[in-house]
């Protein structure tokens, strides 16, 4: 009797030491789980050697650095952080081309990008404070083409994604819809203080800005067909006013500017490679007066 008690005893005390040490195993992953998904962002995207942007990680983001040559040829060289918390936020939306360039529009790391813009340094006569409109408007584009330019294909291995401010300020890439946002985002805010607007062409978007809120120097620009707004390409180095040579599809800013439903027919196919994004254009287009 005494051996088989102590024979069980002996099994009692080998069970209980396997489930400590499954515990602590379970332990140990856990803790390493957590470990790596705080130290990896949801999406890393590495950032060309040679580019003039540059990331370093950082106890608690991103620390960015962008350096570039605006259309004039004034030097620019901004540092901006950005929270680890808000990256994998914005990554983990799912936006849509409306809901794109709403968000965009009402960007806190937007707004803080101008401010942050505002206070940089440039080169030439103008001391921080007294940057002229016209200056701060050339800086924000050059940031903007400074960027990489990547389709999603190449950069997130999707046929389409839209990404948020914050996804295209750390990634240091996009494609036409990410860096139209981006730079949508900017002239939205306070600093300028833009009425803005996306402009669509057949496998295309640029920026719109109202006509009417652009610096003087702009005063002559031509404008996108409707007569309100001035297109700003985003990916290529163009005068402000001038975009590629293909019809303008739509332009949308608070709502519906101008539609074209006869170009929207003849390149269908290209235009509603995602009917439930456009859908809401057209819908808004059909209730305007004629």
């Amino acid at each position: 009797m005494k051996r088989r008690e102590l024979l069980n005893k002996t099994l009692d005390r080998v069970a209980l030491g396997a489930v400590a040490s499954s515990v602590v195993e379970l332990s140990d992953l856990w803790s390493a789980a957590l470990s790596l998904s705080a130290s990896e962002p949801t999406r890393p995207t590495p950032i060309n050697a040679r580019d003039p942007t540059t990331r370093e990680r950082t106890a608690d983001g991103y620390a960015m650095t962008y350096e570039w040559t605006g259309p004039s040829g004034r030097e620019w060289h901004l540092e901006f952080p950005i929270e680890r918390s808000a990256y994998r936020e914005a990554a983990d939306e799912a936006n849509g081309y409306l809901r794109g360039f709403k968000a965009a529009k009402a960007s806190a790391h937007a707004e803080r990008l101008t401010e942050a813009l505002a206070s940089a340094s440039a080169t030439g006569k103008y001391t921080r404070r007294s940057l002229p409109e016209s200056v701060l408007l050339d800086g924000a584009i050059g940031l903007v083409h400074s960027l990489e330019y990547a389709t999603d294909a190449e950069s997130i291995g999707a046929p389409d994604y839209i990404r948020t401010v914050e996804e295209t300020l750390v990634d240091g890439c996009g494609d036409c819809e990410d860096l139209t946002y981006l730079l949508v985002g900017m002239l939205s805010q306070p600093a300028f203080g833009y009425r803005t607007a996306m402009v669509i062409l057949p496998g295309h978007m640029l920026a719109g800005v109202h006509r009417d809120d652009l610096p003087a120097a702009y005063a002559d620009a031509p404008t996108l067909p409707g007569g309100t707004h001035v297109a700003i390409e985003c990916t290529t180095s163009r005068p402000i006013g001038e975009f590629k040579d293909e019809p303008v599809l739509a332009v949308y800013g608070d709502g519906v500017e101008y539609i074209d439903r006869s170009a929207i027919t003849d390149t269908g196919e290209d235009f509603l490679q995602d009917p439930t994004q456009f859908q809401t254009i057209a819908d808004a287009s059909a209730k305007r007066p004629q």
